[in-house]
């Protein structure tokens, strides 16, 4: 049975450390250095590449090869992996620790793997990092570096489902309410909320999702050191982020078919209270008409000695609008 794995800190520079013994599958607690020789463990370091002495750190140490540490230092600020002087380096976009769906609440992860060492980087807290911390808290730590960043792609791979999930949730929501008839109340809010909501999924396909492709590809570059099981780990991975993509699409497609459709209903809305304007319309045009003529003060109106001309003028302007409602009808106008 495992041994609980210690975390250890190192000072402001490190944000975690973990040192793993692959007989015994625990993590004891260690230093930044030295570093264990292959076959005697490995370490993972999680490094505040805000913080200059974690930069100097990797600039001086002899186990990074100097442009592996310049690559994790400086390299291009995009979602890749790739194999460099026998290491494997790449960077990955994880969510911020406190992520609301804005932006800029993406951050970047940048790694690189080697033998006995795995190196990862951040500029801002990215909520992965804890979630990794409570796995090793209960005892499930991988026996080797690449099957710790096979662990950190899974535990990606999981922010974005579960951020497609609650997406879908929304998106199911919406639904129910378009598709009832009789809600008509909540229609401005929920075509502002589908505009969020394709807007949140947009950003998520570009910043989360390319891992997908990225890893599968990554997977036919592998170093020789690279062992199945990491190399199973990250295949099973890139296969979750390439279900989460297709869940980004589908989020997208159900909200713009459900802005067409909330758009349907209020054109739809529109044409029936133009109609019953328009019929209302028909119909009291003759009745405005005869009241018009008979409103006119001039010498020769009939009906104006008359006591029963009111009775007989009202009589003409109810005939009026039912011979026009009959008419509509006879033509089917509606």
């Amino acid at each position: 049975m495992r041994a609980a794995p210690v975390s250890f800190h190192f000072g402001d520079a490190v944000a975690a450390a973990y040192r793993f013994d692959p007989e015994s599958g625990a993590c004891r607690q260690t230093g930044v250095d030295p570093l264990p020789e292959v076959g005697e463990g490995w370490v993972w370091l999680h490094l505040k590449l805000t913080d200059t002495r974690a930069r100097h750190w990797l600039g001086r140490h002899g186990t990074l090869p100097p442009a592996v540490a310049q690559w994790l230092l400086d390299g291009p600020d995009r979602v890749q992996m790739q194999r460099l002087d026998g290491w494997l380096v790449g960077a990955a976009n994880g969510l911020h620790h406190d992520f609301a769906f804005e932006p800029d609440q993406i951050g970047r992860l940048r790694f690189c793997v080697g033998p006995n060492l795995l190196v990862t980087g951040r500029r801002h807290p990215l909520r992965v990092v804890d979630e990794i911390r409570r796995s090793l808290a209960a005892g499930r730590a991988p026996e080797t570096p690449l099957g710790m960043l096979a662990l950190i792609a899974g535990h990606l791979a999981a922010e974005a489902e579960a951020t497609v999930e609650k997406l879908m949730d929304e998106v199911d929501g919406i639904e129910d309410r378009v598709l009832d008839d009789r809600s008509t109340s909540r229609t401005v809010e929920d075509r502002q909320a589908l505009g969020r909501i394709r807007r949140r999924a947009a950003t998520l396909r570009r910043h989360l999702l390319p891992e997908g492709a990225v890893v599968a590809a990554g997977l036919d570059d592998m170093p020789g050191w690279a062992d199945p099981a990491g190399r199973a780990g990250l295949a099973a991975a890139a296969e979750r982020f390439r279900r989460a993509a297709r869940g980004v699409d589908e989020v997208i497609d159900r909200a713009r078919m459900l802005q067409e459709e909330i758009a349907a209903q209020r054109a739809e809305a529109m044409n029936r209270s133009l109609l019953v304007l328009a019929i209302l319309t028909a119909v009291f045009l003759p009745m405005t008409l005869i009241t018009g003529i008979f409103g006119m003060n001039v010498a020769g109106l009939p009906g104006l000695q008359d006591p029963g001309a009111f009775l007989w003028v009202m009589l003409l302007i109810l005939a009026a609008g039912v011979a026009t409602l009959v008419l509509m009808f006879w033509r089917r106008m509606f």
